[in-house]
């Protein structure tokens, strides 16, 4: 961890040499073993799941054992064998080959994450998604090599494979499932990929706050403090590098347990967003009290909503690419609705270039449903409700 000079603490997140391998069925579910001898496929990436190549060969992690791939490269399809038998497309040893796909996996084992989580409220998963992911998503955002073009900014999810499969990206679904104590998890708003632009020197800059569901320094909804239970994380997708100078987001790392929100003389998000505040004010806090995570495009920072941060300014002449998403228990009503867009996913060309298991965890992550009497209803906006509250809402609403 160093310092800018008078600017906020820079922790530097580097590229690893070293990542793990998951091996995908055709399903999209993950090889694993319990027990050294036998192998299973399972939906969840945690450590059982996670295997280290040698040459031609995969070591399970955990418990050492080996199986041979026919192709090994990363994303190749490939034919697996335990002891010289063929595995089959649901992880049995039966000698009936079935085609698995070596998957880009993590730098570090999934426990290991967690113990940073749980200790620190954030974790970095460096460069933990593949080239190929990372290509589609500066595509769909229009940046890097792709930032002469104009993005279409309706149902990005639709667009690019891509955006699905860094929605689900495995291990922190897993981190984020066990640091909020339960399996159903949402996210609070439609996938989508942004990108900050150069700054100008007089927009205004977003100011400090904590993320949905608490909201600090942005309006009404701050939850009272319910001692472990954690009711929100963020997920930072780097589309590009995140860098101090183009802007990576600005934290107050460990400020999770205080609750409390951010001091109104660092510029907090209900202030700064005001038009002229900027100009009268400057821009919101960012000395040494503050630090800033870099990190290679490709990577994920995961964090407790709690936690104190604000936009970063872009000091370069490119635009910086993110894909910004909200996590929440499946008991917390969502930020935005995800209907919508989970339907223009289905009924778009890109349901068909994803795994059964993609499309089922997208689903699991945005269709907020109730099982009552009458069975289960998936739960969704009205357009009549909707306007007579906006309707009502009045000028006293917050900006959210």
């Amino acid at each position: 961890m160093t310092s800018e000079s008078n600017g906020p603490r820079i922790v530097r997140v580097k590229k690893p040499s070293h990542h793990f391998s998951y091996l995908i069925a055709p399903s999209g579910d993950y090889l694993c073993s319990t027990d050294g001898t036998s192998l299973a496929l399972q939906g969840d990436v945690d450590d059982q799941a996670i295997w280290d190549r040698s040459g031609d060969d995969f070591r399970h992690v955990v418990t050492g054992l080996v199986v041979q791939a026919t192709h090994p490269e990363v994303e190749q399809r490939s034919e697996l064998l335990l002891g010289g038998t063929s595995i089959n497309a649901e992880g049995h040893v039966d000698g009936n080959a079935a085609c698995f796909t070596v998957g880009h996996g993590p730098e570090k084992m999934p426990s290991v994450y967690l113990e940073t989580l749980k200790r620190e409220g954030w974790v970095a998963l460096t460069s933990i998604l593949p080239a190929s992911v990372v290509d589609g998503l500066q595509r769909v955002g229009c940046v890097e090599a792709y930032e002469g073009q104009e993005p279409v900014k309706v149902n990005p999810i639709a667009q690019d494979p891509a955006v699905t499969r860094a929605t689900v990206e495995p291990v922190s679904l897993w981190l984020a499932r066990q640091y909020m104590q339960t399996r159903d998890i949402k996210v609070g708003h439609p996938p989508g990929v942004s990108s900050l632009p150069p700054d100008d020197g007089k927009r205004e800059v977003q100011g400090w706050h904590t993320d949905f569901p608490y909201l600090w320094g942005t309006g009404d909804r701050i939850p009272v403090s319910a001692g472990e239970l954690v009711l929100g994380m963020q997920r930072n997708l780097c589309v590009s590098d995140f860098t101090f100078e183009n802007g990576a987001t600005r934290f107050k790392l460990g400020s999770h347990t205080s609750n409390q929100a951010p001091p109104a003389e660092w510029g907090v998000t209900n202030d700064t967003f005001r038009r002229g505040h900027r100009a009268e004010h400057g821009l919101p806090y960012g000395g040494p009290d503050a630090e800033v995570i870099e990190a290679p495009a490709g990577s994920i920072v995961l964090y407790d909503s709690r936690t104190w941060h604000c936009a970063g300014v872009n000091r370069t002449n490119r635009k910086r690419g993110a894909m910004i998403q909200a996590f929440i228990p499946g008991y917390i009503i969502p930020f935005m609705d995800t209907s919508a867009t989970f339907k223009a996913f289905l009924s778009s060309d890109v349901v068909d270039q994803v795994t059964e298991h993609e499309r089922r965890e997208l689903d699991r992550l945005m269709v907020h449903k109730i099982r009552g009497p009458a069975g289960m209803f998936a739960i969704t906006t009205d357009a009549e409700l909707t306007q007579r509250a906006r309707e009502q809402g009045g000028s006293g609403a917050t900006i959210y």
